[in-house]
């Protein structure tokens, strides 16, 4: 940390508030002194410069004039970390004892920062083997490191000043880095040396004063891109990764006190507006003023090891956090913290609860009252909600269509919930999961004696239960014919009648349905009658994929985490790897499948920590499996024998490369065709799980 103690100079030159220009010259003719302090009855009350002076004398020759000085002056403690201010031109450093000490401008103070950040970046980039130029907007060059003399074999004496421009032979137009545009992978060369490297514009209170090339020797550069896959973009693209991933990246040093922030800035974490007016201070202040909790960085520091939380600000916003510890020497240096934004868009629509009255009336139907959450972050899901809660209020037809386990009946429970009828029961019936024989008399009721074993009493029907609230009929195209035409029935008339019964039953129902099948095709096929579908097709809804909101699939995996912790009482925790590779995952079988994994890997893994490598396993087979070397075991059709061995350079590359993106492009595929093949890869997979 530099402090204002570091910067100061000596004060040599003192007038008095009554000093005439004559003065002025002679003092700063003895004591070559930039700066006069002027004094009334020693105290400073302003300053006077050589700039001042020529301004002075410009406007009149008469040297006996008193002088007309500055008072922009700022006093600080000589030992407090270096701010800059914008009411002061001049800072005047005291003691402890509040004596003057030395003085700086605010301007040498920020030449003197930028030199010395240079420095650091010197010494930090020496070892890697870096070389570092500096220039103006003119391209003269004002600095560069020891490093870059050894790779250009040229003094700095002689470089400096020089046009960077004119001495350098890039393949690549390096004006537009005065434009403010970042140029990676440039190939230049300057006294036969051949060197690569990025160019990245220089700022200061956001104004481009110059650009800074950082290189390496080409033939150091090319290895190390070799062995490394060296990162070309240093800081642009890291930021542009992390920000691309919705990821906060902390870095508390020891003692509390936040350095760095990058990735995306959580304003609703901080309940500030830029990450500036976080960095420097201590994250305990948040703890205390009770803006979020809990603390990472002090659990982390007391259990020394990487740990996560939910923290949870006061305005109930939820955020997923990472804490990892950084020892030098056996000691804390450090914490980084990777934060996710995981609060769900708009609250959860909650139903009210039935009457106990009601509750023991319609028991022995499946009348769902747990509040089943919908959990989302996607912009298409807070699109369909909004028009779900408007449609809610209606009375009309309701028609979900999506593939299984995307949460048709958590839907359908929304619309309930938000509907004038959410005091009264809500029903659901899963016409696929009910025989034939049997779903005409769970529908409507019987009356006594209607048929061999039926009760002494009769029994009411699902509608009856329903009366007055939603009766969900789920898995729609799977109802028979003959009962088609019964349905069709009661959603034109409003009534019911019993299995051997005579009197109509009036209801009053609000039908919501729900299916994965294509209902106007089953129409096309005469499985399904034209008339229903038209009468349960008045506001259809599609249910999007998990797959094509992969925002959701942090927020669900916390979620169904903390359900599952909760309910085994298992202490557990995901890696971020492990979510990068949830959500690389097509999820075929969408929400639900999410939800048995996230089960299966709490029960079935060992340690606190659910790894990348768990996640693999589970949703990819076993790594025995997948270790095997790059061959074929016998003579086959030429077909085939590619297709086995693009299964396993697939299978090898997810366990080495963290995402489908990067592994895509080592493949050279699309995503979206390494995602099919994946898919594709799975499902024979299930077929036959010893191939």
């Amino acid at each position: 940390m530099i402090i204002w103690k570091d910067l100061l100079k000596p004060i040599s030159v003192f007038v008095g508030v009554d000093s005439t220009i004559r003065d002025l010259v002679q003092q700063f003719s003895v004591h070559h002194g930039e700066i006069a302090f002027v004094t009334d009855q020693e105290l400073i009350v302003g300053y006077y410069t050589k700039e001042l002076l020529l301004q002075q004398l410009a406007q009149s020759l008469n040297m006996e004039q008193l002088i007309t000085y500055r008072n922009d002056i700022l006093k600080v403690p000589q030992s407090s970390p270096i701010e800059f201010y914008h009411n002061a031109s001049l800072i005047i450093g005291v003691n402890e004892k509040e004596e003057i000490v030395g003085y700086t401008s605010i301007e040498e103070a920020r030449h003197t920062i930028n030199e010395l950040r240079l420095k650091d970046i010197n010494l930090l980039l020496h070892g890697a083997g870096v070389g570092i130029v500096r220039t103006n907007v003119d391209y003269q060059i004002e600095f560069m490191n020891e490093t870059a003399e050894n790779i250009l074999g040229i003094s700095c004496t002689f470089l400096m000043h020089r046009n960077y421009k004119i001495l350098l032979t890039n393949d690549k137009d390096i004006e537009k880095v005065m434009e403010g545009e970042s140029i990676f992978s440039v190939n230049s060369s300057i006294n036969f040396k051949q060197i690569s490297g990025n160019f990245y514009p220089l700022k200061e209170n956001g104004q481009i004063t110059g650009l800074v090339h950082v290189f390496f020797a080409k033939e150091v550069f090319e290895e190390a891109v070799r062995e490394l896959d060296f990162v070309r973009n240093l800081n642009s693209d890291l930021k542009a990764v992390y920000a691309s991933s919705q990821e906060q990246i902390l870095v508390i040093d020891n003692r509390g006190t936040i350095i760095r922030v990058a990735g995306s800035f959580l304003q609703n974490l901080w309940k500030v507006d830029s990450a500036e007016e976080v960095i420097g201070k201590n994250i305990a202040e948040f703890i205390t003023r009770k803006v979020f909790q809990p603390n990472v960085f002090e659990l982390c520091q007391k259990q020394k090891k990487k740990v996560t939380a939910i923290q949870e600000s006061d305005g109930g916003d939820r955020f997923w956090s990472v804490a990892t510890p950084v020892y030098y020497e056996g000691k804390l240096e450090k914490v980084v913290v990777l934060s996710r934004d995981i609060t769900p868009r708009s609250p959860s629509l909650k139903a009210d609860s039935l009457d106990e009255a009601d509750l023991s009336l319609h028991n022995r139907f499946e009348i769902t009252d747990k509040d089943k959450r919908l959990i989302y972050r996607s912009k298409k899901m807070e699109q369909l909600v909004k028009e779900i809660r408007r449609v809610a209020q209606f009375q009309s037809t309701v028609l979900l269509k999506g593939e299984s386990g995307v949460g048709k009946e958590v839907f359908a429970q929304q619309i309930h919930a938000a509907s004038p009828r959410r005091k009264q029961p809500f029903v659901r019936i899963n016409c696929g999961a009910i025989p034939d024989s049997l779903i005409e008399s769970e529908l409507f009721g019987y009356e006594q004696g209607s048929f061999t074993g039926a009760d002494k009493k009769g029994k009411a029907g699902l509608f009856e239960a329903a009366n007055n609230g939603t009766l969900f009929l789920d898995e729609i195209g799977e109802l028979p014919l003959n009962m088609q035409v019964k349905l069709l029935r009661v959603l034109q008339e409003k009534e019911i009648t019993r299995i051997g019964g005579v009197r109509p039953i009036p209801v009053n129902v609000r039908i919501i349905t729900a299916t994965n099948r294509d209902l106007r095709e089953m129409v096309m096929q005469g499985t399904f009658r034209e008339d229903l579908y038209y009468r349960l097709y008045v506001i259809p809804f599609r249910i999007p994929a998990l797959r094509d909101r992969k925002e959701d699939i942090l927020p669900l995996s916390i979620y169904f985490l903390e359900e599952f912790t909760e309910k085994y009482q298992i202490r557990k925790s995901f890696t971020p790897e492990a979510i990068e590779v949830l959500e690389t995952y097509s999820w075929p079988g969408n929400v639900r499948e999410l939800q048995n994994i996230v089960e299966r890997l709490i029960l079935l893994t060992e340690g606190e920590w659910i790894q990348r490598e768990h996640v693999l396993n589970y949703l990819y087979g076993e790594l025995e499996v997948k270790n095997r070397p790059l061959f074929v075991l016998e003579l086959m059709p030429l077909k085939d024998a590619v297709e086995e061995v693009e299964a396993q350079l697939i299978e090898k590359g997810m366990r080495e490369y963290p995402t489908a993106d990067h592994l895509s492009k080592v493949l050279g595929v699309s995503p979206a065709t390494l995602s099919r093949r994946i898919k594709k890869l799975k499902l024979e997979r299930r077929v036959n799980p010893h191939v």
